[in-house]
């Protein structure tokens, strides 16, 4: 019996040390970017225990084939009940889509291990995603007692309440995270928005001002900056940061026409003439900027382009259909009629190009139903290039589909830009 035993173990000692010997290889690999000789190399591996098959599944992941890592990653599940295993899991899940598959998988991890907060901080956030801002907030609150000196959780307990459309106890919330960090950007942010829409402008002022102490580059905190200036008239301030935009590559419609703005109230028509011109070639469809250069032309006694541009902004004055399409995408989206959904979002963006979320949905549902990643790279730049400022999880996932797939095809050996 005894000689058995150590028989055994001396046969896993040597399975150990052949996998062991197995991983130095596949990282030495994985380091020159021979991604497919490591998958290649672990799958002839025997016998798959749990640590080749996460293996496997984590170069799958790096490599932007969700799907296989998720295959993979269900094998080692099945092997071994591991909890970093299954965070992983719902991370997977996520970056696939499935966010009600990744719900119920921190659900599950929570309610076996109410002790790991970084769960039921990812949980709370899909809760807020997918608007159930309640079950978020109660989590979050949960989250705060476990741990009350992080200002996060009551940050996040603001988003909660903004959802559900308590603006005072919102602000409460903003100025709670505040308190406790007071270079929490995130609030101050909120919190510059917050005072600006109950119009004290003392406060209003000070929190923009906190925000560009501690980040002057902040795209955010100096479009506030510079909208602030420009309704209190001052115009030449108001350039100064309109100016800091442009050399962080901020590109928008809006800081070109109040630019324009800013050079016709300062009577320098020639600047706002090129500034609103900036802005017509971003929008083609913006019927107000050609009503602005008419009514330039108009100042400038030059009456042929005033009446040219007056007629183009009567026939670029298009009804406001895009919400119409934009909802029928979103229903032929959730019955997976890619096809149609794309062609509604299509004529929604088309019909309002200021309707950002119609390009975002254009990008994310032409990833999911084009074989050729390149026409969703596409529109998902262009999403970046003109709608970066307006949704901040939006330009992030845009971001990182763009890295993903140009990626994929380097790894195929062709580079796209």
């Amino acid at each position: 019996m005894k000689k058995i035993i150590i028989l055994l173990l001396v046969i896993v000692a040597l399975k150990t040390e052949a996998q062991s010997s197995v991983f130095s290889v596949v990282d030495s690999l994985l380091l020159k970017g021979n991604y497919q000789k490591a998958l290649i190399l672990l799958e002839n591996t025997q016998p798959q225990t749990f640590a080749v098959l996460e293996k496997t599944a984590n170069i799958y992941q790096t490599v932007g084939n969700e799907n296989k890592a998720l295959k993979y990653l269900n094998k080692a599940l099945e092997i071994e009940n591991s909890e970093a295993a299954k965070v992983k899991l719902a991370q997977l899940y996520l970056a696939i889509g499935l966010t009600s598959k990744a719900i119920e998988t921190y659900e599950v991890l929570i309610a076996q291990d109410t002790s790991n907060l970084l769960v039921a901080n990812s949980l709370g956030k899909l809760y807020l995603s997918q608007n159930q801002s309640k079950r978020a907030e109660k989590l979050f609150r949960f989250l705060q007692n476990k741990d009350p000196e992080n200002p996060n959780y009551p940050y996040q307990i603001g988003e909660c309440l903004d959802k559900q459309n308590k603006f005072h106890e919102m602000g409460q919330s903003y100025l709670n995270a505040y308190k406790l960090d007071t270079l929490h950007l995130k609030s101050i942010f909120e919190l510059a928005k917050f005072f600006k829409t109950l119009r004290f402008q003392d406060s209003t002022t000070l929190f923009i001002n906190k925000g560009l102490q501690i980040d002057s580059n902040n795209i955010n905190f100096n479009q506030l900056k510079a909208n602030d200036l420009y309704f209190s008239k001052d115009f030449k301030n108001t350039l100064t940061y309109l100016k800091k935009l442009d050399s962080l590559n901020y590109v928008s419609v809006s800081t070109y026409e109040m630019a324009g703005m800013c050079y016709y109230n300062l009577q320098d028509f020639d600047l706002a003439e090129k500034y609103f011109k900036k802005a017509i070639r971003l929008d083609p469809s913006d019927y107000n900027i050609y009503y602005r250069l008419a009514s330039l032309y108009y100042d400038k006694k030059d009456y042929k382009l005033a009446k040219f541009y007056l007629i183009q902004s009567i026939g670029t004055a298009k009804p406001d259909i895009d919400r119409q399409y934009f909802l029928m995408g979103i229903m032929l989206k959730e019955e997976q009629n890619f096809k149609e959904a794309i062609e509604n979002f299509e004529k929604s963006y088309q019909n309002n190009y200021k309707n950002y979320k119609a390009l975002f949905e254009l990008a994310v549902t032409s990833d999911t139903y084009y074989e050729d990643k390149k026409i969703a790279l596409k529109r998902f730049q262009q999403y970046v290039s003109r709608f970066k400022g307006n949704d901040e999880k939006m330009t992030i996932y845009a971001d990182g589909r763009i890295q993903e797939i140009k990626k994929q095809y380097f790894l195929e050996g062709e580079i796209v830009d």
